[in-house]
């Protein structure tokens, strides 16, 4: 991933702050044909040591129906959450603690592009229904009308099983 989704701190005063961003899906390392209109609104509780961000993302994902395989265009949104606190004072138990990361009072932006990349693809539901498909026929019988000939592979096969 060679572009980075960063967010400017180090001009931060305490209180609460708004962000606004329109990543392009390539900066996110998604695919650009699958997903358009990207959106983040990041909130930025900012107390003088510790960073609470709040991610608000939504996005217009290109899906493939599980039921009629056409493509359909689904609004997709989620949330993430992450708190910054100054380094030394998170007990870290392991490196991929969740919510919670180090923060180098040095550091004069943190980098939300992993969090706006997992939030936008758990946001796609695992069904993917378009519109209008639950109420379409799926068809059931193949072959000719009335074609009810049994393959003899199969008549061979129940032979041995029977014994």
């Amino acid at each position: 991933m060679n572009v980075m989704l960063h967010i400017d701190i180090k001009s931060l005063t305490r209180g609460v702050h708004t962000e606004r961003l329109e990543p392009a899906p390539e900066d996110l390392d998604l695919e650009a044909d699958r997903f358009a209109d990207i959106a983040v609104k990041a909130h930025l509780d900012f107390d003088g040591k510790e960073l609470l961000v709040h991610l608000d993302v939504a996005a217009v994902a290109t899906l493939e129906c599980d039921r009629t395989l056409r493509e359909f265009d689904q609004p997709v949104q989620g949330t993430y959450s992450v708190l910054y606190d100054p380094s030394g004072s998170v007990e870290r138990k392991d490196d991929d603690e969740e919510g919670v990361l180090p923060l180098d009072p040095t550091v004069d932006e943190i980098d939300v592009t992993k969090f706006v990349r997992d939030t936008i693809l758990l946001a796609i539901p695992q069904r993917k229904i378009a519109p209008g498909a639950e109420q379409e026929e799926i068809q059931t019988e193949y072959g000719e009308p009335g074609d009810d000939e049994v393959d003899p592979r199969w008549e061979a096969l129940k032979k041995l099983k029977d014994g």
